[in-house]
């Protein structure tokens, strides 16, 4: 888990100072002050979860089958709530929000699901 943290960390700060950049130099007109916090949520969220889905697998792998679906769809709720409250606060950056909410849900995913695959691999001894 601590080897999980440290690298959800580094690509959380990547994109910290992908977007300044992105933002500060190309897109000045669309950045949004929630983006930040958008992309703590992301990473807070993601340690979250994984630390469950680890624990699960842990215990039982099978229950840990059946349950991995039922995480991700959950989290996809999650995440369209936030969107929906978002748009509706705030529905002139609509457009902008989703799409770095996108992004991000793209990003944290990959990571998520190349780590529990990484700790799911059985090992083979020669």
């Amino acid at each position: 888990m601590k080897q999980f943290n440290v690298k959800l960390l580094i690509v959380t700060v990547a994109i910290a100072l992908l977007g300044l950049l992105t933002f500060s130099l190309f897109l000045p007109d669309y950045y949004l002050p929630v983006l930040p916090v958008l992309l703590l949520f992301f990473y807070v969220t993601t340690i979250l979860i994984h630390a469950y889905q680890l624990k699960l697998a842990k215990k039982d792998i099978g229950k840990f089958a059946r349950s991995n679906m039922l995480i991700t769809f959950f989290k996809l709720i999650l995440y369209s709530v936030v969107t929906v409250v978002y748009i509706a606060i705030d529905s002139e950056n609509a457009i902008v929000f989703v799409i770095c909410m996108m992004l991000l849900y793209l990003v944290f995913t990959f990571v998520e699901v190349a780590e529990i695959t990484k700790t799911q691999k059985p090992e083979h001894k020669k």
